[in-house]
C-alpha cells in the first residue's frame, strides 16, 4: 500500500474514509457537486474508468454526486481533504483564485463572433494550457488552497434561461439575473439589471419562487441543474461567453504528493478524458435540452439586433477594463501581460478544435498539447 490518510471529521459525517486501500487499488473520493442527470456526472464516470486504465489498476475513483460536497463547499472541502478529487468552479471563490478567474473572464470575447458550438471545447484547452504551462501564479494560488490542477473545463455558450421573455434592452432593465461569474454580473449591471449570486444547486428554487427572473447559463443546465420545469423563456444569443473557470479534476495536494510519478501521470492523462467528455457532453446535452424544453412548452426567442449590438459593445469595453479591475480589486501582478498570453491561446484552440471529431480525438488533443508536457517530477510538489 503506497499511502494512508487520516480520517477527517468532515468525511466521517458522510460515512466514508479519507482514502482506502486494497491489495489491488487505492480509492480516491471524487466530489462532483452536480446532480446525476448532468453532463459532469457522466463525464466523471468516464474519468473513473480512465484513472483505472491509465494507472493499470493501481487507482480507482469513487464518485460522489452531491453527497460529499456541494459546489459552494468544494474549495474548502478539497483544501481540508474531505474529498481527494473535486469539481472546482473558481468564480465561486473570487478572492482565492483571481489569476484563474481573470483568464476565465476573457471568454466573453467569444461573443463577438457567430457561435460555432465548439467554444467550450476550445476554451477548456486554452485554460488548461494557460494554467499548467504559462501561469505560475495560477499554480501558486491553487497551492495556497492545497490543490493541484489536472485539467480544465468549459461550458457551451451562455444565454438567458428565464421565467419571462427577455429579448430587448428594455426587457433587461430591472430584471434580476443569476450570474455565475463577475463578467456576467458586470454585463447585467450595464443593462440596468440586478445580478444575483447563487450556487448552482439553488437556482431552481430561485427561479421557481421568483427570487430571480433569469439565470445566465448554458442550455445543458436545463437538465444538469434540473431547471426544465422552472424555465419558460430562453434567449441564447446574449450575453454569450462560456464558463471557463472550472477545475473538473482538481486533486488534494497531499494526495497528489503521496502518489508516485506514474500515478500522477495517470491522473493527468485521465484529466484529459474528463475535460473532453465534459466539453462534448455539455455541447450535445445543450442541443438536446433546448429541443426538450421547447417540447414542454418553453419558448425560444431571438434577441433584438439592438441588444446584440449593445452587448458586443459592452464586451469590447469590458475587455479593456479587466486589467484595471483585477490589478486594483485583487492585486493581480502584470495583469496586462497575462491577458496578452491568454488571448493567442484562445485563438490557437479555436483553430485546433474547429474540426475535432469526437471525445477520444479531443482528449488526445488535450494530452498532446498540454498534459504530456507537464513534468510530473516537479508539478504540484
Amino acid at each position: 500500500m503506497k499511502r494512508f490518510t487520516t480520517l477527517l471529521a468532515g468525511a466521517a459525517l458522510v460515512g466514508v474514509t479519507a482514502l482506502t486501500s486494497t491489495a489491488q487499488a487505492e480509492s480516491l473520493r471524487f466530489a462532483v457537486g452536480f446532480p446525476s442527470a448532468s453532463a459532469n456526472v457522466d463525464a466523471a464516470k468516464a474519468y473513473a474508468k480512465a484513472v483505472a486504465d491509465y494507472s493499470d489498476g493501481d487507482l480507482e475513483v469513487k464518485i460522489y454526486e452531491l453527497s460529499l460536497l456541494n459546489l459552494a463547499e468544494m474549495s474548502g472541502g478539497l483544501k481540508q481533504g474531505i474529498a481527494d478529487v473535486g469539481y472546482l468552479l473558481t468564480p465561486y471563490f473570487p478572492a482565492e483564485y483571481p489569476n484563474i478567474n481573470m483568464a476565465a473572464e476573457l471568454s466573453m470575447l467569444l461573443a463577438l463572433n457567430a457561435p460555432t458550438g465548439n467554444e467550450g471545447l476550445a476554451y477548456a484547452g486554452a485554460m488548461s494550457e494557460y494554467i499548467m504551462l504559462h501561469c505560475d501564479d495560477c499554480v501558486a494560488e491553487l497551492k495556497q488552497q492545497n490543490q493541484v490542477f489536472t485539467g480544465g473545463g468549459a461550458s457551451p455558450q451562455y444565454g438567458l434561461l428565464c421565467t419571462t421573455p427577455v429579448t430587448t434592452i428594455a426587457d433587461l432593465k430591472g430584471k434580476r439575473l443569476r450570474a455565475g461569474g463577475a463578467q456576467w454580473a458586470r454585463w447585467a449591471k450595464h443593462f440596468e439589471a440586478s445580478p444575483v449570486s447563487l450556487p448552482g444547486n439553488e437556482i431552481f428554487e430561485a427561479l421557481n419562487q421568483g427570487v430571480v427572473d433569469c439565470t445566465i447559463q448554458s442550455a445543458a443546465e436545463l437538465s444538469g441543474l434540473g431547471l426544465m420545469d422552472a424555465v419558460s423563456d430562453i434567449t441564447m444569443a446574449v450575453p454569450g461567453g462560456v464558463f471557463g473557470g472550472s477545475g473538473p479534476t482538481n486533486i488534494n495536494q497531499k494526495v497528489w504528493q503521496d502518489l508516485d510519478a506514474d500515478q500522477r501521470e495517470a491522473l493527468l492523462h485521465a484529466g484529459t478524458v474528463m475535460s473532453a467528455n465534459a466539453a462534448v457532453l455539455y455541447r450535445d446535452y445543450g442541443e438536446r435540452d433546448l429541443k426538450a424544453a421547447e417540447q414542454r412548452g418553453a419558448k425560444q426567442h431571438e434577441a433584438s439586433e439592438a441588444l446584440i449590438a449593445a452587448s458586443r459593445d459592452f464586451v469590447r469595453q469590458d475587455a479593456k477594463n479587466i486589467v484595471q479591475y483585477y490589478e486594483e480589486k485583487h492585486q493581480v501582478r502584470d495583469a496586462a501581460g497575462k491577458i496578452e498570453v491568454m488571448r493567442p491561446l484562445v485563438k490557437k484552440w479555436l483553430e485546433l478544435t474547429a474540426d475535432v471529431d469526437g471525445v477520444e480525438a479531443l482528449a488526445d488533443l488535450y494530452w498532446r498539447e498540454v498534459q504530456s508536457k507537464v513534468d510530473v517530477d516537479r508539478y504540484g510538489l
